[in-house]
Order: structure tokens, then C-alpha cells, then sequence
């Protein structure tokens, strides 16, 4: 869990654990174990994503997506996005980034501003 100098944007932060986020229900576990599980807020850093998440055609990121949704669940991935080469990938981020649920971001400090509003 983590919180900014301002104490406003309480959210569980997917570098608080070991393991990787490989599956929905390991997203929905990374937030039901956290010591503050009543946030509604999930920041995923890269490092702690499975590969396959930054490759569509796996389906990873579309499971996580969905549960998120349900869950309603405002989320920020922090993400290298200039190294993942897929097209398809970018144009998801795009969309993504259009909404208010589910945002891409090259730095920790703007993930961090988006889940305080």
C-alpha cells in the first residue's frame, strides 16, 4: 500500500508483493490481501506483470481488464511503453487512456496524480 505526500491517493501498488500478476483472480488476490483492501485503487508496475500481459493475443490483459471492471477497480499501469513493440498493444493503451477506469503511464508520478483525482 501506498500513499502520496498529500495523503489522498490511498491505492494498493503491485510492488508491495513478490509474485507476478499472472491471472485475474492473482490481480483480485494482490488487492483482497492487501492490508488495505478497501481501496479501489491498483497501481501495476511493469515488473510485476507477466510477460504475456504486453501480448494481446494471450488474453492476460483482457482477464485482468475484465475483473478490474467488475470490480470497478481504478487502475494505473506504469509500463516501459516505448519498449513493447505491438502495435495492437499501443492501440489498447490509446483506448484505455481515453476512459476513467484503466490508464497507461511511463512514470510513477503521473500514475500516481491520475489516482488521486
Amino acid at each position: 500500500m501506498e500513499e502520496n505526500a498529500q495523503d489522498t491517493a490511498v491505492y494498493v501498488s503491485s510492488a508491495a508483493q513478490e509474485e507476478i500478476v499472472a491471472s485475474g483472480n492473482d490481480v483480485l488476490d494482490l488487492l483482497a490481501n492487501s492490508e488495505h483492501y478497501q481501496s479501489q485503487k491498483l497501481l501495476l508496475d511493469q515488473a510485476h506483470l507477466a510477460p504475456a500481459f504486453f501480448d494481446l493475443s494471450s488474453g492476460l490483459a483482457g482477464e485482468i481488464f475484465l475483473k478490474l471492471t467488475n470490480y470497478r477497480v481504478k487502475t494505473a499501469v506504469v509500463a516501459d511503453l516505448a519498449a513493447i513493440p505491438s502495435e495492437r498493444f499501443h492501440e489498447l493503451v490509446y483506448e484505455c487512456n481515453k476512459g476513467r477506469q484503466i490508464n497507461f503511464f511511463t512514470d510513477f508520478a503521473a500514475a500516481e496524480a491520475w489516482l488521486a483525482k
